[in-house]
């Protein structure tokens, strides 16, 4: 099953799906903290929320999306409440998230247990819901994580830890930030010292920096593969990232996505249908270099549902 802020679907029933995106990241993180931990939410804000993103879903939906994951952590503010809404109105899936939810520093606090005590808390969510809403539990649908750049540190080596507990534990896969390709080396000691399954494990951004010798060792582990920054003016280069992981055998291990802050867009004097860019630039424009629209709507269907399903 696939986890919505509307309950569990079926695989078959995610459609086309934006596999990264962020409704609204918040920068507040006491008021993050707050909706996280206390279920404490502005509902006026809500509502002004509501009327800005709406309009920008239905677009989403018009040009043929069905499905959007939340990739905003609990202490980005990932708010269930205006997420379930907006799913209720625009009869769009919203896979929520749990994960990075407190500041690193407390590591320095805490690194006793830090990784066994996280890992308890993401099964939690998993178990018992980010909050229930309408009579709805709300479980996550993955676990997402954002490692910092330059060596790997020892929080976010124990963040990877606790997300493969938790993994293991509950089924979540686990969807990780990662923007400098030469980390992902060190990613993959930790996840094989804890004989981690890569079949669970997203390597997002892996088209920050395309390194395609460390995009071909991640994908031979069996690490799935965002190409999730597909903006205005990029289609060239994504193509060609796409096409070189489909000549090696791996077009079934991509999630694609903008990874747009939604609200951030809508709200921009000049927007002009940014969080459409997939279906209004670039699968136009791999249609006309080769891979045509059947094969990315495929890709953007198939891909997501197998990623995502928690059996």
């Amino acid at each position: 099953m696939i986890y919505t802020v509307r309950g569990p679907i079926h695989k078959s029933e995610l459609g086309v799906t934006l596999g990264h995106e962020h409704i609204k990241w918040e920068f507040d993180e006491y008021h993050a903290n707050n909706m996280y931990f206390d279920k404490t939410y502005k509902q006026e804000e809500i509502e002004t929320d509501l009327k800005v993103i709406v309009p920008i879903l239905l677009d989403i939906k018009s040009k043929g999306g069905k499905s959007i994951v939340e990739t905003s952590p609990p202490i980005g503010g990932q708010n269930v409440r205006l997420l379930k809404r907006l799913s209720d109105q625009t009869d769009l899936h919203i896979i929520p998230c749990t994960g990075w939810n407190l500041t690193k520093q407390l590591y320095e606090v805490f690194p006793n247990g830090f990784e066994v005590q996280l890992a308890k808390r993401w099964t939690k969510d998993f178990r018992e819901g980010l909050d229930t809403i309408d009579g709805t539990v709300v479980r996550p649908g993955h676990i997402k994580l954002l490692l910092d750049k330059g060596t790997l540190s020892a929080v976010d080596k124990a963040m990877l830890v606790a997300a493969v507990k938790a993994s293991n534990e509950t089924g979540m896969p686990i969807h990780c930030h990662i923007l400098e390709a030469k980390m992902v080396r060190e990613v993959i000691t930790v996840l094989d010292a804890e004989n981690a399954n890569y079949d669970k494990f997203l390597w997002a951004h892996a088209d920050e920096e395309a390194h395609k010798e460390t995009i071909k060792l991640a994908a031979e582990k069996g690490m799935w593969l965002g190409i999730d920054n597909v903006r205005k003016g990029t289609s060239v280069e994504k193509f060609e990232l796409l096409s070189y992981i489909i000549s090696i055998g791996y077009e079934d291990r991509v999630i694609l996505s903008h990874d747009y802050d939604i609200y951030a867009e809508a709200v921009k004097s000049d927007y002009a249908q940014t969080c459409t860019v997939i279906f209004d630039e670039f699968i136009p424009y791999c249609s006309t270099m080769g891979i045509d629209r059947e094969k990315i709507i495929n890709l953007m269907t198939e891909n997501p549902a197998n990623f995502y399903d928690i059996t």
